[in-house]
C-alpha cells in the first residue's frame, strides 16, 4: 500500500517536472508577445534568401562528388549568390522598416509622457 502510494507521488512529481515548462511558456505577456512578433519577424530570412542558401548547399555537394564541372559550379554559384545578396538586401530593408516603425512609437510615447507631465 505504501509503495503504491509512493509510485504516484514520485509519477506526479515527475510529470510536473515535465509540464512544467511547457506550462510557464504558455502565458507570457502580451507586451513580451508583441516584441517577440517584432524581432521575430525580423530575424526570420526571405523565402528567396532561404532557397539561394539551400541552392548554394547543393551545388556544393554536387561540385564535391563530382556531379558537376568547375566552371558549372562556378556560374551556378554566382547566381546563387546574387539571389542571396538580393534576399538579404529586402531584408535589411525590412530591419530598418520596423527600425523606423519602433522609433515613430517611441517619439510618439515620449510626446505623451511630455503632455502627461505638464498637466
Amino acid at each position: 500500500m505504501i509503495s503504491l502510494l509512493l509510485a504516484i507521488v514520485l509519477g506526479l512529481l515527475a510529470l510536473a517536472y515535465v509540464l512544467y515548462p511547457l506550462y510557464s511558456q504558455a502565458k507570457p505577456g502580451i507586451s513580451h508577445k508583441r516584441n517577440s512578433s517584432v524581432s521575430d519577424e525580423a530575424s526570420v530570412p526571405t523565402e528567396q534568401e532561404q532557397s539561394a542558401r539551400t541552392a548554394l548547399q547543393e551545388i556544393e555537394l554536387d561540385y564535391q562528388l563530382g556531379n558537376i564541372s568547375q566552371e558549372e559550379y562556378r556560374r551556378l554559384r554566382e547566381r546563387y549568390i546574387q539571389r542571396a545578396l538580393v534576399g538579404l538586401k529586402s531584408h535589411y530593408e525590412r530591419e530598418q522598416e520596423l527600425d523606423e516603425e519602433i522609433e515613430a512609437q517611441l517619439r510618439s510615447m515620449k510626446e505623451h509622457d511630455n503632455n502627461a507631465n505638464d498637466m
